[in-house]
């Protein structure tokens, strides 16, 4: 009986190990995880020494300056309002400790929050993911063709790297690009020392 009363123990603990870690691999509000087969993905890109990510199909992809690695753009009608994703970096002093991440949650936020002055909406939660802690950052802002536009920053501390992959799209049609988004954030994967390889 003690037998079986360990192996139903250890049932339950492997079950409620699952579930915990199901749900650790997601943000709020189903803002990250991948799709299950997706037809709307390309494969891996690697960016050498850094992350690989898995980018939108037939998106333009730009090169970044400075700051920004890259941008990757939707094919749209001239004059048309798409979506963006983009990845920006910033060299931290210090690697970003776990118990420091709502700190940084918060201070992540106040800064959108100071530089998108007509931003509303905010929200800012700590999520984990394979890479580990993350943090999403959402708003609505004004966009370019005279409606809103959703935004959704993701922050990635890798060592002694933030990296921030944005990906903004018109606030009309934010639920259409959601899942896309989601699985484009949860294809990042360090490929740098003190990141997943």
């Amino acid at each position: 009986m003690g037998c079986q009363s360990a192996r139903v123990g250890l049932l339950v603990i492997a079950s409620l190990m699952t579930f915990a870690y199901a749900g650790a691999q997601s943000a709020p509000d189903g803002w990250y995880g991948r799709q299950a087969a997706p037809k709307n993905i390309d494969p891996p890109k690697a960016f050498p020494g850094m992350f690989s990510i898995e980018l939108p199909k037939n998106w333009q992809l730009a090169p970044g300056h400075t700051g920004t690695i890259f941008a990757s753009v939707e094919k749209t009608g001239r004059f048309e309002s798409g979506a963006l994703i983009t990845v920006e970096y910033l060299q931290l002093q210090a690697p970003l400790e776990p118990a420091l991440m709502a700190g940084a949650s918060d201070r992540e936020l106040k800064e959108l929050q100071a530089r998108e002055l007509s931003g509303k909406g905010f929200t800012g939660a700590v999520a984990k993911g394979p890479p580990g802690q993350f943090i999403v950052t959402r708003y609505t802002r004004p966009g370019l063709s005279g409606t809103d536009d959703h935004v959704v920053q993701y922050s990635f501390p890798i060592t002694t790297t933030m990296y921030r992959l944005i990906c903004i799209a018109p606030a009309a049609e934010v639920e259409k690009y959601k899942p896309l988004f989601a699985h484009v954030a949860a294809s990042f994967t360090p490929l740098r020392p003190g990141g997943t390889q």
